[in-house]
């Protein structure tokens, strides 16, 4: 063997190893399952096969707008409109209830007490200055010693003397006392004890009452919980701007209204915290409710809806406008 040959040889492993990583990129593997190829076909068998294919793979792919294939069971169109009625009762009605408690109460700070009187302040404004070297003054009671009070007579001694009392402070708001309950351990394997149940209701032969027929149903006010008919424009909170685009809705009232006459309702605040049954919060939702139906009724009018056949209303609580064609 030449030298030239030996030189050769001895560069197969070497251009080998080279070419190894580049045909492992071809089949868009990475090192890890390189390895991984290598030491399955090591083992040999199932391992080493090739995975077979998944199952449809050669078949079109589905139409996404034709699925699903069966219609879904839904409540019927009555169920659901009872459903949809019972919800806006409930809504109408948790407007009103939170009209009538009114805004939320402010509760002023509790007051500062009085700052005590110390006696290191009583000592130092009864404490003289003097200069420095000086002695300091005698006090009264080593120049002039007190009198007897015995000996001395006092005019009026009769007449008690008047004292001012201090001021007690204001004493600060405090929560009432939390009692507590003890509740006696339940034994570990045993139930706790309930109370007693209930007297049952009086029984008639021939009638089945329920188990609720004692108890009384929560009281609610004689109000009107239904919704206002008539197409709905929403507006933004306390103000008289519309929100979205309602230019579908304006060119289907008028399609719809032919020669006749348009009520134009519009509402105040809609769940708002300011909203109260007060004489004055309704003025000012009334006064909102006007200025968001004038808004309505001039897109209407530009819309060649005379003047003449609108009529403008407004409410202190609701949602909106609402515009309703007169039959």
């Amino acid at each position: 063997m030449t030298a030239a040959t030996r030189r050769t040889a001895g560069k197969i492993p070497f251009l080998l190893l080279m070419t190894a990583p580049l045909l492992a990129a071809c089949q868009h593997q990475d090192a890890t399952d390189t390895v991984t190829g290598w030491w399955h076909n090591f083992e040999g068998g199932e391992i080493a096969k090739l995975r077979a294919p998944p199952p449809g793979e050669n078949l079109r792919y589905p139409h996404v707008g034709r699925t699903p294939t069966q219609a879904p069971d839904l409540p019927t169109p009555e169920a659901r409109l009872s459903l949809t009625t019972q919800l806006e009762a409930q809504r109408n009605l948790a407007q009103r209830e939170s009209a009538a408690q009114g805004a939320l109460p402010t509760i002023p700070p509790p007051p500062k007490p009085a700052p005590a009187a110390t006696t290191a302040n009583t000592e130092q404004s009864g404490m003289t200055m003097t200069t420095v070297g000086q002695p300091e003054p005698e006090s009264p009671s080593a120049i002039n010693p007190a009198p007897d009070l015995a000996t001395t007579s006092v005019p009026n001694a009769s007449a008690p003397a008047k004292k001012t009392a201090p001021s007690a402070p204001a004493a600060e708001a405090e929560l009432p006392a939390v009692v507590a309950k003890s509740i006696p351990p339940t034994p570990p394997g045993q139930f706790p004890k309930i109370g007693d149940l209930p007297p049952p209701p009086p029984q008639f032969p021939g009638f089945d009452l329920p188990r609720d027929a004692m108890v009384s149903d929560p009281v609610r006010p004689d109000i009107d919980t239904s919704t206002p008919e008539g197409t709905l424009i929403r507006f933004q909170p306390a103000t008289d701007r519309v929100t979205g685009d309602p230019q579908g809705d304006y060119q289907h009232i008028v399609s719809l209204r032919g020669n006749k006459r348009l009520t134009i309702l519009g509402f105040g605040a809609f769940m708002s915290a300011d909203a109260a049954l007060a004489p004055a919060d309704q003025n000012r939702e009334i006064a909102l409710g006007l200025l968001r139906a004038r808004v309505v009724a001039r897109a209407l009018i530009a819309r060649g809806v005379p003047a003449s056949a609108i009529i403008l209303k407004a409410e202190a609580i609701g949602d909106g406008v609402r515009v309703t064609i007169n039959h």
